[in-house]
């Protein structure tokens, strides 16, 4: 990617024919579709890409199981076919996933419903490439799948495959591939309002605030999308004062336990006492446990989760187990995010839990394209749809510019070819093993930028001391400091140790002890006066220790 400075001059006096406001993954999406297309595209977003709901997911490429209690067929044959689809076009992060479903001694009639469903699930996936079908599973092969399991309570179980990923590096791949398709991309930059002049058929404005600088910044456009999730209303309460909302926020919660804290060798969907679901998922080497789904009113900016919140997802697991369960100093991370529900009329007591999964697209003030609702598995349908919508807006002389969209053939990590995939791979291992790096490290920096990985070895190459953990216990490297900074468009230390690499979602105690060092390396690279180094020091550590509330308290849960 290019800098965020060569970016705000590429944009300065441009008209593009599509302004994009928001940089999660639907708003990365749109972009790589509309780009694919042969249309100019600005991306902003008033934050850092992917700090929103798309770097708080429960990490799963899926095609939504529990939907088919809401009867939503037709989403989840869609996601099931996406699953699949990601799962060729991005190899090095998007990836199989096993889990478990265990079923109860006094739960034997929910395990033949399940079976069924799962029957049900594998018909939806259809012949995809690569799908895997579920199987019936002794009690024996669950225990032995997870040992932590009350084996006098386990009487068999089902195992079916989803994939798992890292979310915001999700998001920057596909940022990454619209960027090289020609999308300019800001982040920081905050939309405040579109001036609109008499004659329809002119340009717009985007009138914006760039929040590093302090200064006013206006951008030029042909169409523009709404594509800000949980935050679509408040953009267009901005446009008009009587507008309807039409999103509803549900919170949910995620924490993280080592992998000492439970014997497990695969993923786990575990049904809870009151009817919902929770996952248990080996992710950045631990396991993620999650999620919650609850209404919520409270700041869109800045969720957090709430000891009851972390108490109910540990009883969940611990209804499973028999003996050394969670407790809460157990937790090594937690954190919430918010889920942009389409809000059609329900009544605020709604359950968010039994609510639609469905996205909605409508135009808002100005003739502003928004959507809300979908998933990180669909954002490519998504996408597709929302520049469709947006077309409408312009000429049959004006649409004859732009070519069908072809992302579902279009690889992302710099990939182009299945083969090519293998043969990058072999060669970023090969050259890490020579540079001495260690197995998980090696895997880490594939998954994570896919042939860029190779441009982070070159900093190992010219630099020893890159090669050293960030944290102890997990592989992430400084080197990746270096080139998120250089190729990523990471400019605080959040935008490093939250998004960029994960460390700050996954043990939140280590990467407080990380912030110093990565903090002398940043300055040294980006030339910080010491004021402004202990003003980013200062705002990581609160916002770690913020989310740090299973440190309050010892009491077990």
């Amino acid at each position: 990617m290019q800098t965020r400075r060569e970016s705000l001059e590429q944009a300065e006096g441009k008209t593009f024919d599509l302004l994009i406001i928001g940089g999660g993954i639907v708003g990365a999406g749109i972009a790589h579709d509309a780009t694919n297309r042969g249309m100019s595209v600005l991306l902003l977003d008033k934050e850092d890409f992917g700090s929103g709901t798309s770097s708080k997911t429960t990490k799963l490429i899926h095609g939504g199981l529990r939907y088919l209690e809401q009867l939503h067929f037709r989403l989840t044959r869609e996601l099931c076919q996406e699953r699949g689809l990601l799962e060729s076009l991005a190899p090095h992060l998007v990836r199989d996933l096993s889990l478990v479903l265990p079923i109860l001694r006094n739960k034997k009639i929910f395990g033949l419903k399940a079976g069924l469903g799962l029957t049900l699930y594998d018909a939806l996936s259809g012949h995809i490439a690569g799908s895997k079908r579920h199987e019936n599973l002794s009690r024996n092969d669950v225990l032995e799948c997870a040992p932590f399991l009350n084996e006098k309570e386990i009487v068999g179980g089902l195992r079916f495959h989803d994939c798992v990923t890292d979310d915001t590096r999700l998001v920057v791949e596909v940022l990454k591939t619209a960027q090289r398709n020609g999308a300019v991309l800001i982040n920081y930059v905050e939309a405040q309002d579109i001036k609109v002049d008499g004659d329809k058929n002119q340009t717009k404005q985007l009138i914006c605030r760039d929040r590093m600088k302090g200064q006013d910044l206006n951008f030029s456009f042909r169409t523009c999308i709404n594509a800000t999730g949980v935050w679509s209303d408040q953009f267009n309460k901005k446009l008009d004062s009587n507008w309807k909302s039409n999103v509803k926020p549900a919170k949910g919660i995620h924490i993280v336990v080592p992998f000492s804290a439970l014997e497990t060798n695969t993923a786990l969907f575990l049904p809870s006492p009151d009817n919902r679901y929770v996952f248990l998922v080996p992710w950045q080497k631990a396991l993620m446990i999650g999620t919650t789904d609850t209404n919520y009113s409270g700041s869109l900016d800045n969720p957090l989760p709430e000891l009851e919140e972390i108490d109910f997802l540990l009883s969940v697991v611990n209804h499973y187990v028999s003996r050394n369960k969670l407790k809460r100093e157990d937790v090594i991370a937690a954190w919430a995010g918010l889920r942009p529900l389409v809000s059609e009329g329900e009544g605020e007591s709604s359950a968010t839990a039994n609510m639609s999964r469905e996205h909605k697209i409508f135009v808002g003030p100005h003739k502003t394209i928004g959507i809300v609702g979908g998933k990180l598995t669909n954002f490519r349908i998504l996408a597709q749809q929302v520049v469709e919508k947006a077309l409408e807006q312009f000429s049959e002389q004006e649409r004859g510019r732009f070519r069908p969209s072809t992302t579902e053939r279009v690889m992302l990590g710099g990939y182009t070819s299945r083969e090519d995939y293998l043969t990058q791979t072999a060669i970023v291992s090969t050259k890490a093993r020579t540079l001495g790096l260690e197995p998980a490290t090696i895997d880490h920096l594939i998954s994570s930028y896919g042939a860029c990985a190779e441009q982070v070895l070159e900093l190992v190459q010219a630099d020893e001391s890159l090669s050293k953990r960030i944290c102890s216990e997990f592989p992430p490297i400084m080197a990746e400091v270096v080139y998120t900074i250089k190729h990523e468009m990471a400019i605080s230390l959040s935008d490093i140790l939250l998004r960029r690499i994960r460390l700050g979602l996954v043990h939140q105690g280590q990467a407080l002890d990380a912030v110093p060092k990565v903090a002398r390396l940043v300055q040294n690279m980006l030339g910080w006066d010491d004021a402004r180094t202990m003003a980013e020091v200062v705002q990581i550590n609160t916002m770690l220790e913020s989310h740090m509330i299973f440190k309050e308290s010892k009491v077990h849960a």
